[in-house]
């Protein structure tokens, strides 16, 4: 069974605002190089095979959002012959901070798998209607298809807010796996398409964490996943009310990081 972690940019520090979403909240997810490549180290000292979900590997590594640094943490993982998941939010493509149409056909070329985050990034997904969803998956898959030259078979959920629907558009509109932010090791069938949970890594998240997560260490999986369940509890009862609890802790935890 395969552990999925999910991951977003790779910048220095400095550059870290202006990649990928800006903002403290977005800022919470985004690590160094120095920080990844000891990710990196951690992971591959443990043991751990690391590859494509298709290939079964014990730990696959993703990246949501599409940001420039996209190649940079294609070709860390390349150092080590590993290859992973970018799903790219189509609508940003080309724009400032995010990777261009060229940066995605060479991830593609390089042997990357290149799905979609949608089209938009809707920070609340689980609250969109049929339509709406059939409109972010469905645009997303069109402009990446045009892009590499055929229909990704992946996509990942942004903004961690599952939904039943959510689920059947992604099927709907050809997708065969879709990630979500679920900690679990648990794959599960819906519409024809597979669903697989993923373990999310911060800024702050330690190697050997990060680490733990790949091997599939039981402490470390249910603290996450309890974790998870909270949150996902605070979003379904008031999404408004903890949208803004979660952007003051944002902004109080950057605030108070060490320059």
């Amino acid at each position: 069974m395969t552990t999925a972690l999910i991951y977003h940019d790779v910048a220095p520090a400095a550059a870290q605002p202006a990649t990928g979403f800006a903002g403290a909240a977005p800022g919470r997810y985004k690590l160094t190089p120095e920080q990844f490549d000891a990710h990196l180290a951690a992971i591959a000292a443990a043991g751990v095979s690391v590859g494509l979900v298709a290939d079964r590997p014990q730990a696959a590594l993703t990246f949501d959002d599409g940001g420039d640094s996209a190649l940079v943490a294609a070709e860390a993982l390349e150092r080590r012959g590993w290859r992973g998941h970018f799903f790219i939010t189509t609508g940003r493509i080309g724009t400032p901070g995010f990777v261009t149409a060229e940066g995605v056909r060479e991830l593609d070329r390089r042997g990357h798998c290149v799905g979609s985050h949608s089209h938009s990034h809707p920070t609340y997904m689980g609250t969109l209607s049929a339509a709406e969803l059939a409109d972010e998956w469905g645009r997303s898959r069109t402009v990446l298809t045009e892009i590499i030259g055929r229909a990704p078979a992946t996509a990942a959920v942004p903004g961690g807010f599952l939904s039943e629907q959510v689920i059947a558009q992604a099927a709907a509109c050809g997708y065969t796996l879709l990630m979500t932010s679920q900690p679990t090791l648990r794959a599960r069938a819906h519409h024809g398409m597979a669903v697989h949970g993923r373990f999310t890594i911060w800024g702050m998240t330690t190697p050997s964490r990060a680490a733990a997560y790949a091997r599939g260490d039981a402490r470390a999986r249910t603290s996450m996943w309890l974790a998870w369940q909270g949150k996902t509890a605070a979003k379904r009862l008031n999404p408004a009310l903890y949208e803004g609890l979660r952007q003051r802790w944002a902004r109080g935890r950057a605030g108070g990081r060490p320059r």
